[in-house]
């Protein structure tokens, strides 16, 4: 009988048994992505995006009209918790800017918002014409100017009644007297050559063209210009309130506290590249004061800077304010 030759007593461990004995017994399982969620929902979100720029390439004016009615709604509800904070900090240079309004003058408003700014007036003008194309603050912007002894019209264009929870805002005062505040729904974008609304050419020239942070959300500060210059009497003025981008002008007029110029420019352009849509169309970075010296046609351009660093508003938004009186 063939002996049987010696077995090694050391088995040699199998693969299995020694990984098992170099992983702690006490730690769990990896889990395995039964589904690959992460990617079904990336893709989800290409075709939507895929989708949505095919319908705004197809209906391009349906597309803006929807987008801009939704702006305007979170604009309206994000000037409702801001106004109150902006005024605080903007009447005081409005004032005597306000009462160069004489009685029984003529006036255009660009962008009055709720209107927040009539308290100011210390003389009851003719005809008050407020070019406001954010529907959601006519009824609140007719309320202010009833409480400071308006008798509110609506232009045709103007009359949202389904934008209002109350119609009766957007009913005219027609059996009240003069002072007339007439709301208009529209912008100067066209600028002076372009389209602006008929009721506002119909009733030019005005005395007085009025902005309050409003060229800072306009798609063309020039344009506007251009159309608030055509608009006035000679000798009419424009009367304006307007945040501006910092620069090293404004910091030798005011030191604003030692404010690093060149970097709060810079901010104020990145950010004014994202915020938009937010915003109201509101950009921190526009030249409007030196536009406005550059431009023939005013016989004077007179303004004064505001540059603060109490807060971050303040950092972000420098002041000019001032009038320009047409030739």
């Amino acid at each position: 009988m063939a002996k049987q030759p010696p077995t090694d007593q050391k088995a040699k461990p199998s693969s299995a048994s020694s990984s098992a004995r170099g992983r702690n017994p006490a730690a769990p399982a990896r889990a395995v992505d039964s589904y690959p969620w992460r990617r079904v929902l990336f893709g989800c979100l290409v075709v939507l995006v895929c989708w949505g720029i095919g319908i705004q390439r197809e209906y391009p004016e349906a597309v803006n009209t929807r987008l801009k009615v939704a702006q305007d709604w979170v604009f309206s509800r994000l000037w409702t918790q801001l106004s109150a904070h902006s005024n605080a900090r903007i009447h005081p240079l409005r004032k005597p800017l306000w009462a160069q309004v004489r009685g029984g003058s003529s006036v255009l408003e660009l962008g009055p918002g709720y209107g927040d700014a009539l308290a100011q007036l210390t003389a009851a003008p003719a005809r008050y014409v407020a070019l406001e194309p954010n529907p959601y603050l006519h009824p609140k912007l007719a309320g202010n100017a009833r409480a400071n002894g308006f008798a509110v019209q609506y232009d045709n264009e103007a009359r949202e009644e389904k934008q209002s929870k109350n119609r009766d805002h957007a009913k005219d005062d027609t059996k009240k007297e003069v002072p007339a505040f007439v709301i208009v729904n529209g912008t100067l974008d066209g600028g002076a050559q372009g389209i602006i609304p008929k009721y506002v050419t119909d009733h030019a020239p005005y005395d007085y063209v009025i902005t309050s942070l409003v060229l800072c959300s306009v798609d063309s500060v020039q344009a506007n210009l251009d159309a608030i210059q055509a608009l006035l009497k000679p000798g009419g003025k424009y009367i304006f309130v307007e945040h501006v981008r910092h620069s090293h002008a404004h910091k030798q007029q005011q030191p604003g506290d030692g404010l690093d110029v060149a970097k709060w420019a810079r901010i104020q352009s990145l950010v004014s590249r994202v915020a938009w849509p937010f915003t109201g169309n509101c950009h921190f970075d526009r030249n409007t004061g030196d536009m406005l010296k550059a431009m023939d046609g005013w016989s004077s351009v007179d303004y004064k800077t505001s540059v603060k660093a109490d807060s971050l508003e303040a950092k972000m938004t420098p002041l000019i304010y001032g009038t320009a009186t047409k030739k």
